[in-house]
């Protein structure tokens, strides 16, 4: 949830001349020209085909930019191909892990048992209403309607779905692929490839969760770079497997583990090239109860919290929305030691021993003001360099809340 700046214009320019000279652009133009396809889909291939304008801001476009591509391919493309809006449909349902949360035995302690069987049914229903539009009748058998619906049940439904989709829908998805070819991208290596595009970028702290590093480095020993993560997912829009501003560099845990296929088109959430003010959103502290004895408080006596504190509405749902998918409050809780350590700094660090500190070290230690707030607080001490190492957003925002932010003059 960290803002990680505007991509140079040299980057893009690398970037665009990688696809110009890719086997992608050529392919591209096989295709628009191909009379044995179906007219469709031949129709949006010519499109792109014959304005370059239009293909370099679907390559290089800042994300309003591509957010215009998808409502064009929602409206002109899925809406006349029945099978990409049936497909759309399914994936809107999620992965299985996340329909497992909803329908398992602790759902069923927290919402009740009526309201997950009910969920249950409603699933199966959805499965069977997507196999029929299919026509695929022996798929698998519409369930009896008296029956109780259990979770192998919807797992077997989902499963071959999913294969069933991944087996109708490849055929025009493979030609978008082969024209946006992400798997060409992170195995080129010279002179452009993903490795090269995740070292210039210098992004070293995931921007959505700002607690992992992802620093790259590649030599003859190994190498090691970012995970991509396509903010609005290539299995849903594959004309922006290659977008730059839908390649996000990011850590597994928020890439793989938390964000999976999630749509950030229908559910907007923070995007790290679109600039946000540190002051839309903060990291609190939450006591527990209303009077503290300790100077510096037990860990089990207060939580972190994640605030959204900015009036505009769809800013707000957009941090919410970033804050459930990437669970920052229940990560945040884990580092609640953090807190706790600059909560004791705030109290010993009085101007008296920073003077103290000062003098310790000397005129000519070469210390400046900024590397001594940064040796006290234990990260960056402006709120621009909050990507720069992890955690910083959080214990900038802790600090902000105590007499150490006026000391320090943060």
């Amino acid at each position: 949830m960290i803002f990680i700046g505007n991509i140079a214009d040299s980057l893009l320019e690398s970037h665009w001349k990688y696809f110009k000279a890719s086997d992608g652009y050529s392919e591209l133009e096989a295709l628009a020209d191909d009379v044995t396809m179906d007219f469709k889909e031949r129709r949006y291939f010519a499109r792109l085909k014959n304005d370059e304008n239009l293909l370099k801001s679907i390559i290089t476009g800042r994300p309003d930019q591509l957010k215009g591509e998808i409502e064009y391919y929602q409206a002109n493309v899925v809406t006349s191909v029945d099978l990409l809006s049936q497909y759309q449909m399914f994936l809107s349902f999620g992965t299985y892990d996340q329909i497992y949360e909803q329908i398992n035995k602790k759902a069923g302690e927290i919402f009740g048992k009526d309201t997950v069987a009910a969920r249950r049914r409603d699933y199966c229903d959805k499965f069977t209403a997507l196999k029929d539009g299919l026509l695929a009748p022996d798929l698998f058998t519409a369930p009896d309607p008296e029956a109780k619906i259990a979770i192998g049940l919807v797992k077997e439904y989902h499963s071959k779905l999913k294969t069933q989709f991944n087996e109708d829908v490849k055929k025009f998805y493979s030609r978008i692929y082969s024209v946006f070819n992400y798997d060409a991208l992170i195995e080129s290596k010279e002179p452009w490839g993903a490795y090269k595009l995740t070292n210039a970028l210098g992004v070293t702290v995931c921007p959505y969760c700002n607690r992992n590093y992802i620093h790259t480095s590649y030599n003859e020993h190994g190498k090691t770079r970012p995970e991509l993560d396509h903010f609005f997912p290539k299995s849903k829009y594959p004309f922006l497997s290659i977008s730059i501003y839908n390649l996000i560099p990011s850590c597994h845990i928020c890439n793989s583990n938390l964000k999976g296929a999630k749509d950030f088109f229908t559910h907007p959430h923070l995007h790290p090239f679109i600039e946000t003010k540190n002051g839309d959103f903060q990291f609190e502290v939450k006591y527990q109860d209303e009077v503290i004895d300790e100077i510096v408080p037990d860990l089990e006596s207060f939580d972190i919290v994640l605030t959204s504190l900015t009036e505009d509405n769809e800013m707000k749902a957009s941090i919410e929305n970033s804050c459930k998918t990437f669970l920052i409050n229940e990560l945040y809780n884990l580092h609640k030691d953090v807190a706790q350590e600059l909560l004791f700094k705030s109290v010993y660090y009085n101007e008296t021993k920073i003077e103290e500190l000062k003098n310790i070290l000397g005129d000519h230690s070469g210390i400046d003001d900024n590397f001594l707030k940064r040796v006290i607080i234990g990260t960056y001490a402006d709120s621009s360099s909050i990507g720069k190492r992890s955690l910083s957003k959080y214990s900038f925002d802790i600090i902000s809340k105590t007499d150490l932010k006026r000391t320090l003059d943060l």
